[in-house]
């Protein structure tokens, strides 16, 4: 297992969009300025500021949540977790009552994992004979060293990440796989890969999602394109704005429990203010892929429409 480690750590720590916070800062002072960021926007419906307070208490009790707060995104390990999390489990993981509400309810968690079992069928369906197939970003490859790999021994696997902690996790998981031989791992950077042409599938998720740039998302597409062997296939998702926000949200609320979207709400954006909050539709990720040269697009969506997969191929 190779990996290209030529740039400084704290270089690539500095550009990190999903989850470069003060992540070994100390926690109560972040705690009291968040104390004072809710006292200052006052109480909701439904939820006081002594309850969002104690919502905060309770997330600062948790490792994910103390994550969550510093970072205000997931990084590779606690996204693999969430996507790999088997409903039911709580109690044999021992996790609190809170913990099992985060996994098990949470509308943009159970569309997080339902978008990486989608992943991985039409990664699956793909798999064939001698593919070269890449995961940009790689966070842990779930999707692709979780694949049956039985019938195509010959299959190379590329994972490229900024975060050195996501291809340390991503070599652990190759290794308790058995596929180490068959994975070489790169410290690059999405926008500016060495992969130029060589590969027959790459599939990327969790990263348009935390840029807001549409040029920037649109670049991150035209580097997918490049690295792509004529006719190969680009397997990646984007997030889809709920009613508060655009007209033109796609979200089925019938298939949403709405005391969790609450809940979701109070934590994510009211408490953590998270940095994944780069929406877009189906018709803007179409006309990005379109503009950065991809064709054959269809997209797959979740049930309730709030983290589709899109499949797009470059021409032939």
């Amino acid at each position: 297992m190779k990996e290209n480690d030529a740039s400084a750590t704290a270089a690539h720590r500095e550009r990190l969009i999903s989850h470069g916070g003060d992540a070994e800062g100390e926690l109560a002072p972040l705690l009291e300025s968040i104390k004072a960021r809710l006292r200052l926007a006052g109480d909701l419906p439904g939820a006081t500021v002594e309850q969002q307070i104690g919502m905060l208490e309770a997330l600062s009790g948790l490792d994910m949540g103390r994550f969550l707060l510093r970072n205000r995104g997931l990084n590779a390990y606690w996204t693999h977790r969430a996507v790999t999390h088997l409903p039911g489990d709580a109690e044999a993981k021992g996790m609190s009552a809170f913990e099992q509400r985060f996994y098990e309810t949470l509308p943009a968690v159970l569309a997080t994992r339902e978008r990486f079992g989608i992943f991985r069928a039409q990664l699956q369906a793909l798999l064939k004979p001698e593919l070269t197939l890449a995961s940009v970003p790689s966070g842990w490859m779930g999707e692709l060293l979780l694949l049956d790999h039985g019938p195509h021994p010959d299959v190379r696997l590329i994972g490229i990440d900024l975060d050195q902690q996501a291809l340390d996790g991503a070599a652990v998981l190759a290794e308790e796989r058995g596929l180490t031989a068959r994975v070489s791992l790169r410290r690059e950077d999405a926008w500016n890969m060495s992969l130029k042409g060589e590969v027959d599938v790459l599939a990327s998720n969790g990263l348009n999602i935390y840029e807001p740039d549409e040029a920037r998302v649109t670049a991150l597409y035209a580097s997918f394109f490049d690295a792509l062997k004529p006719g190969g296939t680009l397997v990646t998702s984007f997030l889809t704005p709920p009613p508060t926000l655009s007209p033109d949200s796609p979200w089925d609320m019938a298939q949403i429990d709405q005391q969790a979207l609450g809940f979701q709400f109070l934590m994510f954006v009211r408490i953590i203010d998270v940095k994944w909050s780069a929406f877009r539709t189906h018709a803007e990720t179409r006309a990005q892929l379109e503009a950065a040269g991809f064709g054959e697009i269809r997209f797959i969506d979740d049930r309730a429409r709030m983290f589709p997969t899109v499949v797009a191929r470059k021409p032939a």
